[in-house]
């Protein structure tokens, strides 16, 4: 059993210590932190790496638990991200597959950051073609505790990144560890699921 964080549309390191799990509980009673994956994901864009960020009701300097923190919807963000992911990934070779998926999963309204994300991972376990199973209830006292070490800071020092080809890979370089999007829409499930494997 790993017990471990939550984040909105993981990185591929995150993606990668999931995926070598057989049972994974997320945890309810962690804090929320700014600067962290759990509101954000960054995608390739033409200019670079792009923020993609939920806001939340009261601002990002609350500490209150992950489960009692409120999407703010009064923005739009949603069309927003969907904008964005279309604009980035509409050459990618696999995004036609996804994209009515992204939509769907990012439309369905839900109060707490908390159950968004665990929607948001339920998608990408299936997209992925993952075989760990969450678990609902409380983690027993031999859990592995898993945190990601990587923050929209330091994503990219992920050593030995899993390589593959970006869609702007070719004018801005290859950016490693973004979001388990980039690698999907690029390379599909099938494949995306043998690189995590063998990396």
């Amino acid at each position: 059993m790993m017990l471990t964080e939550l984040q909105y549309f993981g990185t591929i390191s995150y993606i990668k210590a999931l995926n070598d799990a057989q049972y994974i509980s997320f945890d309810k009673e962690e804090r929320f932190t700014k600067m962290g994956f759990k509101n954000r994901t960054i995608i390739a864009s033409a200019q670079g790496p792009l923020n993609l960020t939920i806001p939340i009701v009261g601002g990002r300097d609350q500490k209150n638990r992950l489960q009692d923190i409120l999407i703010d919807y009064s923005t739009g963000w949603q069309s927003q991200h969907i904008r964005s992911i279309q604009t980035c990934y509409k050459r990618a070779p696999f995004f036609e597959y996804y994209e009515q998926g992204i939509k769907d999963v990012l439309s369905r309204p839900s109060n707490n950051l908390f159950d968004f994300l665990v929607e948001i991972q339920q998608w990408v376990k299936l997209q992925c073609k993952n075989s760990w199973t969450i678990q609902q209830e409380e983690p027993n006292i031999h859990a592995t505790v898993f945190r990601d070490p990587y923050f929209p800071k330091n994503y990219q020092e992920y050593p030995n990144p899993i390589k593959y080809q970006q869609v702007f890979e070719d004018p801005i370089g290859f950016i490693p560890n973004l979001s388990i999007l980039d690698v999907l829409f690029c390379c599909g499930g099938k494949q995306t699921q043998q690189l995590l494997k063998s990396s």
